[in-house]
């Protein structure tokens, strides 16, 4: 029995080499007048030739099948409904990634049979990863989980602690810092985008004010880049706001890290995170970025930083409550969609809690609600007159389903429905469909009646169905599997007219810049590090965190993860099919949600041990 158990293992293992070494191509043969001889044709365009790691994945393949064997007794259905989740969506994103619609999976019955295969070939390699992963979760010594932070029958042998230990927020902090200076210096002052000019033009009466880049973010602009040019010049201002979210990121983080170590995770795992932060290629240049989703980010951080304290407690302290109301309002008045990521978490501790905890935290929600609403509401639209938001803000998704609508099934469309998506939407714009980014579109927004269009959206999807989804796959297949890479905070050689009449300009050699480029196309390409930057990854995680602490009946900490839910919904409602600057909370906190999950999975050993 164990030798043909061997035998089906690595006809499995197989499955999965030839999964791993397929094009993932549209194939069209060759030899139309024999269908065999077309079949076979197709089948050798389908995949690449001789690789010599072939060998060595079927053998590591295999070896997990033996390692995973001896821990599980039987197969783990939560696990194996995740795995098959995550590779149907990865099948499909490839395809949308490369040929904006379903050809690879759908295209012909070779086609069909291909993904198909493709499919179970992920399937079988993801739930043997995501077995592992848990198995590395579950396991490990709480003695020596203890023993490695000096923890000893609940006291803390502070003596006995390493300097590293005593100092480790002070020299987490500096190894960020010491990772992202040389992306602000070599590339002085910094590098400006389109949104961040439009801000500081706001601020500095260039243009007017409107909410649809967050006042506060604009506000903080403003006042460092003032400030700094008053002291010194455009170029100091400029870079200034690049190492103020500098300076508050490489805090945060290290904060962040800190506070696993006090729950008791091994500092070399918190230095582990350290690390990810500091010499992660994308924060280098986010950090140097004159934009604000890295404050955002961080921010958003802190406000995870404190819910995590609210959680593991289950109490809501006076301290905690003023800080997770403090944290909360700033994110949501740092960003526009901030504010759904933090009033559901909110909302759910208000049912989970009890006592005089469940009255502070429903506090906390109605002054954060209150406050927002007074901000944006009162403040903005009536004291200010900054305009709110418009509605096409929200539709980026409705938009692009129109327009691919449209362009596929121009022919059905009644004159009725014709006019009024022109009424919304300019109607001959549609041609400007780009699958990937909603922006062509949704700029030809004229604000008309959407009660409407909303009609006629819901008429044009039940005549069409598959158009709305593969519309909605398009614009969100970066978010959905980890396929593509889309840093989008770029280093600059030359910057636009705006930023150099006022003065801003390189003073270090063009070569300087160049260097850095050289490293953000790399951390793109190079195996590996290339994940690192890949949004679909981290929801990915996000999901695999969940599945466990839900099998280990930790439902109460699933709220940590609920604004990082909330923000990858928003990401695949945002105007870019895969960029991680949408996803940038997420990724900034989930060094915490790894962190927490292993302290959960331990916590009730860890009891027992103290």
């Amino acid at each position: 029995m164990r030798r043909y158990r061997n035998v089906f293992y690595f006809l499995l293992s197989c499955v999965v080499v030839f999964t791993l070494q397929c094009r993932f191509e549209i194939c069209v043969g060759g030899f139309e007048e024999s269908n065999l001889l077309n079949g076979l044709n197709k089948l050798y365009q389908a995949f690449y030739s001789l690789n010599y790691a072939d060998l060595l994945i079927l053998a590591a393949v295999f070896q997990m099948f033996r390692t995973v064997e001896k821990r599980d007794k039987r197969p783990d259905v939560g696990t194996g409904i995740l795995a098959l989740v995550f590779a149907v969506l990865l099948v499909v994103c490839i395809s949308f990634k490369k040929f904006n619609h379903a050809g690879f999976l759908l295209d012909n019955s070779f086609q069909m049979m291909l993904s198909a295969f493709c499919i179970v070939g992920f399937w079988i390699l993801l739930y043997l990863v995501l077995r592992l992963v848990f198995h590395l979760f579950e396991q490990g010594s709480l003695r020596d989980t203890l023993a490695a932070n000096n923890i000893v029958s609940g006291e803390t042998a502070a003596g006995k602690q390493s300097f590293f230990e005593k100092h480790f927020l002070v020299l987490g902090f500096l190894i960020i810092l010491l990772g992202w200076l040389p992306w602000l210096i070599l590339n002085y002052p910094g590098t400006s985008c389109p949104d961040g000019i439009s801000q500081l033009r706001q601020f500095l009466g260039d243009m007017e004010w409107g909410s649809a880049h967050p006042p506060l973010s604009t506000a903080i602009m403003g006042i460092l880049f003032s400030a700094g040019r008053g002291l010194v010049d455009a170029n100091f201002g400029f870079f200034l706001y690049c190492l103020f979210h500098t300076c508050v990121g490489a805090w945060v983080f290290s904060f962040s890290m800190k506070k696993l170590h006090q729950l008791c995770i091994p500092v070399k795992w918190c230095t582990v995170g350290i690390l990810f932060f500091a010499f992660s290629p994308f924060w280098g240049t986010y950090a140097q970025w004159f934009e604000k989703d890295l404050l955002y980010a961080e921010v958003a951080t802190l406000q995870a930083v404190y819910l995590l304290e609210i959680i593991q407690t289950r109490q809501c302290e006076r301290k905690n409550a003023i800080l997770v109301t403090v944290f909360g309002v700033a994110a949501a008045l740092l960003r526009n969609n901030g504010i759904y990521a933090i009033v559901p978490a909110l909302l759910l501790l208000v049912f989970w809690l009890k006592g005089v905890n469940r009255k502070r935290i429903l506090l906390v929600l109605l002054s954060t609600m209150l406050l927002y609403e007074g901000v944006t509401g009162v403040l903005y639209s009536s004291v200010l007159g900054i305009s709110k938001p418009a509605a096409a803000e929200a539709f980026s998704v409705p938009f692009q389903q129109t327009a691919r609508y449209v362009c596929e099934y121009g022919d059905e469309v009644t004159d009725y429905e014709r006019e009024v998506i022109d009424s919304v939407l300019s109607y001959d714009a549609m041609s400007d469909y780009n699958p990937v980014i909603s922006d062509p579109i949704k700029i030809h927004y004229k604000g008309g009646e959407m009660s409407e269009y909303i009609k006629v959206w819901f008429r044009m999807f039940w005549k069409h169905p598959g158009c709305y989804v593969s519309a909605f796959l398009n614009k969100g297949f970066g978010y959905l599997a980890p396929v593509s890479q889309n840093i989008e905070a770029w280093i600059q050689l030359e910057y636009p007219e705006y930023p150099e009449s006022l003065g801003i300009h390189h003073v270090f050699a063009r070569e300087a810049s160049e260097f850095l480029i050289q490293i953000w196309n790399l951390s793109m390409t190079l195996p590996l590090i290339k994940y690192l930057c890949t949004p679909g990854l981290y929801t990915w995680i996000l999901l695999a965190l969940a599945l466990l602490l839900w099998k280990h009946r930790k439902y109460g900490a699933l709220i940590l993860m609920v604004p990082s839910f909330m923000n990858v919904l928003v990401c695949l409602a945002s105007p870019l099919a895969d960029a991680i600057r949408y996803e940038l909370p997420t990724v900034a906190v989930m060094p915490l949600l790894i962190g927490w999950t292993y302290y959960l999975l331990h916590e009730d050993k860890r009891e027992q041990q103290m």
